[in-house]
């Protein structure tokens, strides 16, 4: 009798799953999203009690409070995609194929902030390909040491800490790569007001990486309206996300009007041999 009804609830389950599924494929993935935001299930959420209030504040949930960064002003290039182009990186080895750059964006002006990046492009034929913005996560983890050097950039140091080698498994052979050193402080990032160490925290960093990327668009303005993707790993898992809210926010907000054509995001807890092997 128990087995009987046992199989009895399960046969319920699985026809209520069906119906489920087969519900989701007649909508489109904006639907249920927009279904999903206006669920009850989701005003709990936003309205649950924490030990900070009688309510969660949950800035993602509502992305219509990044307003502001519409109106945040676009520096002109500090300096042009020129000045900052690589000739050769030290030890790197013969028949380098691809551009190279690296350089400082301020997204700060009164603080002196300054994020740092390495960018390189595809060697087979990088006007076509898409752009990736790779971000690694710690919070605290270099893109540039970890993520270009260790994971999926172009090359690998070698044991003598002198010389480079080419890896073949490179990201950019199928796309351009900006490797982002976030936030402040982080690698080669840096900021002239000490208290920028301190109040750093998931908001200000993806306030800073929108607003870097703006002043970036505007040094490679080639890239603009290119097919656009957010990647990262680890803590990436919260910058990804967080970045990809503010430029679907700000494109609606917008009508499209802008640098990003934002097509997808992604995120690896690691970037194993295996992963880069299949790449």
């Amino acid at each position: 009798m128990r087995r009987q009804i046992t199989l009895s609830v399960l046969i319920i389950i699985l026809l209520a799953l069906g119906e489920s599924v087969t519900d989701a494929s007649s909508h489109s993935q904006e639907d249920q999203l927009i279904k999903f935001m206006e669920s009850r299930a989701l005003k709990r959420l936003r309205n649950r009690p924490n030990k900070n209030g009688p309510g969660e504040d949950d800035q993602w949930a509502d992305p219509g409070r990044f307003s502001h960064l519409a109106t945040r002003s676009v520096s002109s290039p500090e300096s042009t995609k020129e000045d900052d182009r690589i000739t050769a990186l030290p030890g790197q080895p013969r028949g380098v194929n691809f551009a190279q750059f690296a350089g400082y964006v301020t997204v700060d002006r009164k603080n002196g902030r300054e994020l740092f990046y390495y960018f390189v492009e595809s060697p087979y034929d990088a006007s076509t390909k898409p752009l990736i913005l790779w971000l690694n996560g710690g919070p605290g983890c270099s893109s540039l040491g970890f993520g270009a050097m260790k994971e999926l950039g172009p090359f690998r140091v070698n044991p003598d800490g002198k010389t480079l080698s080419r890896n073949k498994h490179a990201w950019n052979n199928l796309a351009n790569v900006i490797f982002l050193e976030s936030p402040a402080g982080v690698g080669f990032s840096y900021s002239m007001n000490s208290s920028d160490y301190s109040d750093v925290g998931d908001q200000i960093t993806a306030e800073d990486t929108y607003v870097f990327l703006l002043n970036w668009f505007n040094r490679f303005p080639e890239y603009k309206g290119r097919d656009f993707y957010i990647a990262g790993e680890s803590y990436g898992g919260h910058y990804v996300p967080q970045i990809a809210t503010i430029v679907t926010f700000i494109n609606h907000l917008f009508d499209g009007d802008t640098p990003f054509n934002l097509r997808g995001i992604f995120q690896a807890a690691r970037v194993p041999n295996e992963v880069e092997k299949a790449v």
